[in-house]
């Protein structure tokens, strides 16, 4: 299994490329560009927010309750300084301390996030948010896109690593990251 510089590395590079291409045809100007280049990266951690212990985890909950705590408070505008950072750090706090370890308990290392289906499911919440937050049409794609291509470039990683080349074997991991759904978990896998 790749680790996280790995997975970070390796989406931050095709993601690049892919925003490049798209900056280069003029389908988005530089700052969405960019935004899409950043999806990309981040969606190459999504498939190990099942791993308890992953680095990955505690950067995409930590950036989920912070997008969540921001989100309040401009939807919701408070009066006092006090209270702004009050509903600020609360929503933080739930996302992390009872979000996530819900998260963790329901989810299995390598289960259902770790399959074409998650990363379709994924894609499908990329374009959703996207025009939730007002995103045209052509942008929420795009999003779409670069998420498929984040979470596609981990689970190819993690199966490419289930390959030990040195020792001439096949890893017991082999075909557990890149599978089309989970047959283990079937409840899991229709949620």
């Amino acid at each position: 299994m790749a680790n996280f510089s790995t997975h970070i590395s390796a989406s931050i590079v095709s993601s690049s490329v892919l925003g490049t291409v798209v900056l280069a045809t003029k389908i988005a100007p530089v700052p969405q560009s960019l935004l899409l280049i950043v999806i990309g990266a981040l969606s190459g951690l999504l498939p190990d927010l099942d791993a308890d212990d992953s680095t990955a985890i505690g950067w995409l909950f930590s950036i989920l309750g912070f997008s969540l705590a921001a989100s309040f408070v401009l939807v919701y505008p408070l009066n006092s300084l006090l209270a702004i950072w009050l509903a600020a750090a609360g929503i933080y706090a739930f996302t992390w301390y009872i979000i996530k370890p819900l998260f963790e308990r329901i989810t299995v290392h390598r289960g259902s996030l770790h399959s074409i289906l998650a990363v379709v499911m994924f894609a499908l919440f990329g374009i959703v948010i996207s025009l939730q937050l007002s995103a045209s049409l052509n942008m929420a794609l795009l999003v779409a896109l670069f998420v498929i291509l984040g979470a596609l470039t981990h689970l190819l990683l993690d199966e490419c690593y289930s390959v030990d080349l040195t020792n001439n074997r096949i890893k017991s991991s082999f075909g557990t990251a890149m599978k089309l759904i989970d047959m283990r978990y079937p409840l899991a896998t229709l949620g």
